[in-house]
């Protein structure tokens, strides 16, 4: 049974009846910075008695588009209705520069996207980039100048 020694910043409550749901609980992610590199923008969420963990995660922080999901998916839930499926794909073609600063090191990695970005399973976006196993968040991820020298017809 997790329990947390931070009061949450907001919770939804448990709904009752056939398709009852559990109560669900918003907590901000820099409450846990030091430990597992909460950023500010970020929440880490409580469904029940357990943390709400991406596959393969042991700590998951979701960006507001992703809470905006688990709400949805909540209220669905309680209600017994359908969710339909959000679609709008943001504008980041492949190869385009950009940096990760992953928690544990001390310098960003410099990389590429690798495929277009999609939703994840909790409506978050997110792209694969060169030199990393798992998709990361579009939140994560910053622009930055392509570094690679390109010849024109002209100077040769």
């Amino acid at each position: 049974m997790a329990t947390c020694k931070h009061k949450p910043c907001a919770v939804l409550p448990k709904f009752k009846g056939k398709s009852g749901t559990q109560k669900t609980s918003f907590y901000p992610a820099e409450l846990w910075e030091e430990d597992h590199g909460g950023k500010p923008g970020l929440y880490r969420v409580m469904i029940g008695e357990k943390w709400h963990t991406r596959p393969g995660e042991s700590v998951s922080f979701f960006t507001v588009q992703g809470i905006g999901r688990l709400i949805l998916h909540h209220l669905s839930k309680g209600l017994d209705v359908e969710q339909k499926q959000p679609g709008v794909l943001p504008d980041i073609p492949v190869r385009t520069p950009v940096s990760y600063w992953p928690h544990d090191e001390t310098q960003p990695t410099a990389s590429y996207t690798k495929t277009a970005p999609f939703r994840d399973s909790h409506g978050e976006w997110r792209v694969w980039i060169y030199y990393k196993d798992n998709p990361i968040l579009l939140a994560d991820l910053n622009y930055r100048e392509d570094t690679r020298m390109e010849t024109h017809d002209d100077e040769k």
